[in-house]
């Protein structure tokens, strides 16, 4: 793989997909359903390559986030720990997938509705990403304490605190209402809807 050639293939990739998911919205119609696979009729074959191909896409989306995340754990801290240290490094790896996979299908099945899925990880990662980060990394840049105000950087620490106020607030939200759901709705703990 030349390296030089990575951004025509991003720019190709993103202009691919996004091509698709335009489409695919517009083909949704004007009230679309809010999970957009039921808008394909039951019991037919689209529905079956509609489920085949959203079954890829979770695959392809699980395996390149997994390789990822798993490289920084283990660079970060896993391969530091005593007892795994000397292992070898596809010993290493098995065991760190195999945590990120019990992980991932013990979240996928704890929370059994996808809108609350979906608000329980962007309260927990979208206000720290967009927010919190940039206002911690501003005030390092910036060789100020990160929890004390100074006068020359309130406007970064009234962001750092407001981002904090709001993932908290945020998360808080997301699993009451996933507590409400459960007592609320049908099934709960490990039942999918």
């Amino acid at each position: 793989a030349e390296r030089a050639k990575a951004p025509q293939s991003l720019a190709v990739a993103l202009t691919g997909f996004g091509s698709l998911y335009v489409f695919i919205a517009l083909a949704a119609g004007k009230n679309p359903p809010s999970f957009l696979f039921d808008a394909v009729p039951a019991h037919t074959v689209h529905r079956r390559l509609a489920g085949f191909f959203l079954w890829v896409h979770v695959v392809v989306s699980y395996a390149i986030n997994s390789q990822a995340i798993c490289a920084s754990m283990d660079r970060i801290f896993f391969y530091q720990w005593q007892p795994v240290r000397h292992w070898p490094d596809h010993r290493r790896w098995m065991l760190l997938t195999g945590i990120m996979a019990a992980t991932a299908f013990f979240v996928a099945n704890a929370i059994p509705f996808f809108q609350d899925l979906v608000s329980f990880i962007g309260a927990l990662t979208s206000v720290p990403l967009t927010l919190l980060l940039p206002a911690v990394f501003h005030r390092r840049v910036q060789g100020v304490p990160i929890w004390w105000p100074t006068f020359n950087s309130l406007g970064s620490y009234a962001l750092l605190v407001f981002s904090t106020v709001f993932m908290v607030t945020a998360t808080l939200g997301s699993v009451y209402s996933i507590l409400s759901d459960w007592e609320h709705h049908t099934g709960g703990f490990f039942s999918c809807h």
